[in-house]
């Protein structure tokens, strides 16, 4: 049997040959290249129909987009009311007029001569008395006895330990109510509504309770932008106060308030809304 490899039927021929050539596999070997283009079409077809199905639903029906369906989880609602506080005058100080200048001062000197008369002559002692006398501050006999001379105390009693002049308590500073530039939260009011939001979470407690209302929590901005001295104003219990006392002790570092160009203390006032879906 001579064989020819140029022709693509030789496989197949010499795979059945000397068998029944009508059974399917030889059939199905046959009409594979045919059926190989055929499944590339359809699949080449199919994608580009999937592709581009969107873009002519879109256009039929006029609608850009289909819409999106967003589910929620029911955590409650949290919503922050932004308090505007009166705002606090300053007492004026009250000028003080300056003192008027001391006119010059002539100061004048008057001697007056004094004739003497009648001069009382001390007795010098001899180098003998000198012999016996002793040290002192007066003059005495020269019979060895001393004269002790009582020197005046100044400033105290006599044989005191002396006294410590009051040294004064460091005041703590003013807290302020309103001021030039009041502090903000970094990003300003929207982004402390979104920290709180993202942060909070409402308590199962209160949740399973249906418990809804306003928690009041005041705090002072420090100089550094600290959050200090925190205090619940109104609180609804069942764990709201400690779970909005939590977010706040959390916040990062405020912008500090100004008063005349110092960075100065300021407590500010919150009210934070709670509401269960």
């Amino acid at each position: 049997m001579e064989t020819n490899h140029n022709t693509p039927e030789t496989l197949n021929d010499m795979v059945f040959e000397g068998r029944n050539k009508a059974y399917g596999a030889y059939a199905l070997r046959k009409m594979y290249p045919k059926h190989l283009t055929l499944a590339s079409f359809y699949a080449v077809g199919l994608f580009v129909f999937l592709f581009t199905f969107p873009a002519l639903v879109s256009k039929v029906t006029g609608k850009a987009e289909l819409p999106i369906p967003i589910v929620k989880p029911n955590l409650g609602t949290i919503k922050i009311t932004d308090v505007k506080l009166a705002e606090l005058k300053l007492p004026q100080e009250p000028a003080v007029a300056p003192p008027p200048p001391a006119g010059p001062t002539v100061q004048h000197t008057t001697y007056k001569v004094v004739e003497q008369t009648n001069q009382s002559q001390e007795d010098i002692p001899t180098q003998e008395d000198l012999k016996q006398a002793t040290a002192s501050l007066a003059t005495s006999e020269g019979n060895g006895e001393a004269v002790a001379n009582e020197l005046p105390v100044e400033g105290g009693v006599e044989g005191g330990l002396g006294t410590t002049p009051d040294v004064p308590a460091a005041e703590k500073p003013e807290i302020f109510l309103s001021v030039e530039k009041m502090p903000e939260f970094e990003g300003g009011m929207p982004a402390l509504m979104k920290f709180v939001s993202k942060n909070l979470r409402y308590p199962p407690a209160a949740q399973r309770s249906g418990i809804e209302g306003t928690v009041v929590i005041s705090f002072v901005v420090s100089p550094t932008g600290d959050i200090t001295d925190l205090a619940i104003l109104k609180g609804l219990g069942y764990g709201t106060e400690e779970e909005v006392m939590r977010v706040v002790k959390k916040m990062p570092r405020w912008k500090p308030g100004y008063q005349n160009g110092n960075a100065v203390p300021v407590r500010f006032t919150m009210p934070i809304r709670l509401e269960v879906q």
